[in-house]
């Protein structure tokens, strides 16, 4: 006698509850019924919240992959024919520049000097592109208009940088934003595509800068920070207020230049963390720090942790994705090579992600689900 086949809602709670993409994708192959369930909008929408896409690799042109024994090796070798340079984007006066990816998908711009392989950051960018490399689609967003473009005047420029963004309050899940931020001397301009509305929006969020020089961008608990330099500040922009404000850091460990990360921590709260080499000669460590959020330690950092290093090399962190910490490390031995570790965010355990020759790439870190797990983005 047959058994009754299981509800859909039941196959939901009982996939949610394992502990990898690359198993959720095993069993998606297991019969029909099972990758109906798995491959729904409704369900992968539930289990990014749950299981954030691993981090697969470094674009640089296209895909570094990591490399065995890395965990994430065998779903970022399934990647291994993605076009991410999206070749299939119509041709432009001026090339397209990938400027960054987040959630599958990628922003692009014209160089606007001419066809090459970068931009001037102070060129004011009003056209974009935004791809989804896995199935081979892209959107050609509308250029900022005049009225809000000529709120900025173009010689004041420090620097244009456009993001991807999550939808706002109200926009469907599928959607996302383009933000387009502009430093200038006195302040900063702040211009928002929503693909939900289909449009800029008519009011861009304006914020009056303090002196220093923003860092890289980080994401965490649905606010994007940069930190400020010579100031000791972290810039936040808080995208469901869509509203900019600062918070103190702690002075630097030692170091000329901070090296460090924002990330999630527990009840909303800021993780950061500091690459040091005070706290034994010749080795270095992260330091990790959660934010303070009672009422007497306003503005307060915490120390939580201090993460011993592989010996031998010099450190930076390139930035965080996939529930994972992405550092580089030069070999003091002068080797002609650059290993790659990540962090887990979770365990903290380190590990070796892959080596490249003598230099540091630039480019963007990459996390996703395996193909049969990531509908189309656009």
């Amino acid at each position: 006698m047959a058994q009754p086949a299981l509800p859909d809602d039941l196959l939901e709670e009982i996939f949610l509850r394992l502990p990898t993409a690359n198993d959720l994708a095993r069993a998606s192959m297991a019969c029909v019924s099972f990758r109906r369930v798995i491959t729904g909008h409704p369900f992968l929408r539930r289990f990014r919240i749950l299981h954030p896409p691993p981090l697969l690799g470094f674009l640089c042109g296209n895909l570094i992959p990591a490399q065995p024994p890395h965990p994430s090796a065998a779903a970022a070798a399934t990647f291994a024919n993605t076009d991410f340079s999206c070749s299939f984007l119509p041709p432009s006066v001026d090339c397209w520049c990938l400027r960054e990816v987040r959630d599958g998908r990628a922003l692009f711009s014209p160089a606007l000097e001419g066809c090459s392989d970068d931009y001037n950051p102070r060129d004011l960018v009003r056209e974009f592109a935004v791809c989804d490399p896995l199935h081979r689609r892209y959107l050609l967003l509308p250029a900022i208009p005049d009225d809000l473009a000529n709120q900025v005047h173009q010689p004041d420029i420090v620097e244009c940088e456009p993001f991807l963004a999550p939808p706002g309050d109200g926009e469907e899940d599928s959607s996302f934003r383009v933000m387009c931020l502009v430093r200038y001397r006195a302040g900063i301009v702040l211009f928002i595509f929503s693909s939900y509305a289909g449009q800029w929006l008519a009011d861009p969020v304006t914020f009056d800068m303090f002196g220093g020089w923003a860092s890289q961008r980080y994401y965490a608990h649905g606010c994007f920070c940069w930190e400020i330099s010579r100031a000791d500040k972290l810039l936040v922009l808080d995208t469901r207020r869509m509203e900019f404000s600062a918070i103190n850091l702690p002075p630097a460990p030692g170091r000329a230049m901070r090296h460090m990360a924002i990330v999630e921590a527990g009840e909303g709260r800021f993780g950061m963390f500091t690459i040091s080499d005070q706290i034994k000669y010749g080795e270095s460590h992260l330091l990790y720090a959660v934010q303070c959020m009672d009422g007497n330690g306003a503005g307060q950092w915490q120390s939580k942790s201090v993460i011993s290093l592989p010996a031998n090399y010099r450190y930076g962190i390139m930035g965080v994705a996939g529930g994972y910490l992405f550092l580089y490390g030069y070999p003091k031995d002068d080797r002609e090579v650059v290993d790659y570790f990540s962090l887990n965010l979770q365990t903290f355990k380190i590990e070796w992600f892959f080596q490249t020759g003598d230099y540091i790439m630039l480019g963007d870190l990459y996390a996703d689900f395996p193909p049969p797990l990531s509908p189309p983005t656009i």
